[in-house]
C-alpha cells in the first residue's frame, strides 16, 4: 500500500471515492482533533481536494495542447500532453468527444504525442504503432490506423509488414470503407494478392451503396462508390479479365455524371486497363468542348493529359482557354509551359514559364520561381 500510493511519511491519511480513486490526502496530524475533523469534512464536500483540481487541471491542459496544436506548435502541444498524462496516467479524470464517442483526455493525449512523431521529418511512426496495440477500437484507434497507413504502410512498409497491418486493420473495423479501401490500394501497388482485393473492393462497394443515414449527404451526390469501381475494374485487369474490367468500370462512368474530378478518374481508370479510347470519350474533346468557360477545369484537363502524355491538342487547346480566361494567375502559365515541353516547343514553352513568374503575386514568387526552375531543365533536355 505504501509502494502503490507513494506514501513516504507516517502518518498520512488518504481518502477513497467508490471507485477506489483517491480524492485527497492528509499529511501528519496536528490537534485540536475538531480541526482534523474539519480537513476530513472539507475532503468530504470536494472542496479544493486532489481529485477536483487535478481533473480541472486535465481538461485544461488537454485544452491548451490543443489550442497549440492548432497552431502547428506541436513541440508545445506535446508538452500540455504530457502534463496530462502525468496527473491522469489511466484516464480517469474526464474525456471529451471524439467523432461521435467520449474519449478520455488521457488517450487524446497518447494519440496526440503520437501524431505529432508521425508528423515530425523523418517520421517516426513508433508511438503511433504502440498506440494501436495498446488501445483495441473505437473512432480514435481507426484514426490511428489510417493515419500509419498514408504515412508507411500504405507505400513504403515491405509486402509483409502491410499484410501483417491491414489484416489488424480490417479484423478491427471490418464494415470500415477507408480500411477496406486503404488495403485495396496497397495490393494494387503489390500487384497480389488479387483476388483478396477484389472481394474487399466488392465489399467496400456493398457498404458503399447502402441508405445514407438521415441527414447525410447521399453516397450518389459524391460520385458514390465510382473510386472504388475503379480499383476494382485494375484489380480485373490485373487478374487478367479485361471483360470484366471494362464492364466495371463503364458501369461506374454511368454514376459519375458531369463530374469533372471524378470524370478524370474514369478517364485514369480506362488507361490503366488498356482502354484509351474511351478514356477519351469520357474525358477527351467532348468533354473538353463542354466546359470552356471554367478555368480550373481547363487546367485539370491539360495537367491530366500533359502528364498521360496524350491528346496533347487538346490539352494545348485547354491551357491556352485557361491562360486567356486568367491571365494574370501563374498556374495556368506554368500548365501552358508544360504542355509545350511534352509537344517538344521549346521556344514556347520557355515563353510560357517566364510569363507565369512574371504574373505571380510577391507572396508567390519564390513558389513559382521554383517551378520554373524545374520547367527549364525540362526545356534545356529538349532535342
Amino acid at each position: 500500500m505504501f509502494e502503490r500510493y507513494a506514501v513516504r511519511a507516517t502518518p498520512t491519511t488518504m481518502v477513497f471515492d467508490g471507485n477506489g480513486e483517491a480524492v485527497d490526502w492528509i499529511l501528519g496530524y496536528d490537534p485540536p482533533a475538531d480541526a482534523f475533523r474539519d480537513q476530513l469534512d472539507g475532503i468530504l464536500k470536494g472542496a479544493n481536494t486532489f481529485q477536483s483540481l487535478a481533473k480541472n487541471y486535465t481538461e485544461t491542459a488537454f485544452k491548451v495542447a490543443r489550442k497549440y496544436a492548432d497552431r502547428y506548435d506541436m513541440a508545445k502541444a506535446a508538452e500540455f500532453y504530457k502534463h496530462v498524462l502525468a496527473i491522469d496516467p489511466d484516464g480517469k479524470k474526464g474525456g471529451s468527444d471524439y467523432n461521435g464517442e467520449k474519449t478520455s483526455y488521457a488517450q487524446q493525449a497518447e494519440f496526440g504525442i503520437a501524431e505529432n512523431a508521425l508528423s515530425a521529418r523523418p517520421p517516426d511512426r513508433a508511438p503511433m504503432d504502440a498506440f494501436i496495440k495498446k488501445y483495441a477500437k473505437g473512432a480514435i484507434v481507426e484514426d490511428a490506423f489510417m493515419q500509419l497507413s498514408r504515412a508507411h504502410y500504405g507505400r513504403t512498409a515491405t509486402k509483409e509488414e502491410a499484410a501483417a497491418f491491414y489484416t489488424d486493420y480490417i479484423g478491427r473495423f471490418p464494415n470500415s470503407v477507408p480500411a477496406l479501401s486503404a488495403y485495396v490500394q496497397r495490393i494494387l501497388q503489390d500487384k497480389e494478392p488479387v483476388d483478396k482485393g477484389i472481394e474487399m473492393a466488392m465489399k467496400a462497394i456493398e457498404i458503399q451503396k447502402a441508405p445514407a443515414p438521415a441527414g447525410a449527404v447521399p453516397a450518389a451526390a459524391m460520385g458514390g462508390s465510382a473510386g472504388l469501381s475503379f480499383n476494382l475494374a485494375r484489380l480485373y485487369f490485373l487478374k487478367g479479365d479485361k471483360a470484366a474490367a471494362l464492364k466495371t468500370t463503364d458501369a461506374a462512368v454511368k454514376d459519375i455524371g458531369d463530374n469533372a474530378r471524378m470524370l478524370s478518374q474514369a478517364a485514369q481508370a480506362y488507361i490503366d486497363i488498356g482502354a484509351e479510347a474511351k478514356a477519351l470519350d469520357v474525358y477527351g474533346p467532348k468533354f473538353l468542348k463542354k466546359n470552356m468557360t471554367d478555368a480550373s477545369i481547363l487546367g485539370q484537363y491539360a495537367g491530366f493529359w500533359t502528364r498521360q502524355e496524350k491528346n496533347l491538342k487538346s490539352a494545348l487547346e485547354a491551357a491556352q482557354k485557361a491562360v486567356e480566361l486568367t491571365p494574370a494567375a501563374p498556374a495556368p502559365w506554368l500548365s501552358l509551359g508544360n504542355v509545350y515541353i511534352k509537344m517538344k516547343n521549346k521556344a514556347e514553352a520557355l515563353k510560357a514559364v517566364n510569363k507565369a513568374l512574371e504574373v505571380a503575386p510577391a507572396n508567390q514568387k519564390a513558389m513559382v520561381q521554383r517551378s520554373v526552375d524545374q520547367a527549364k531543365k525540362l526545356i534545356d533536355e529538349i532535342k
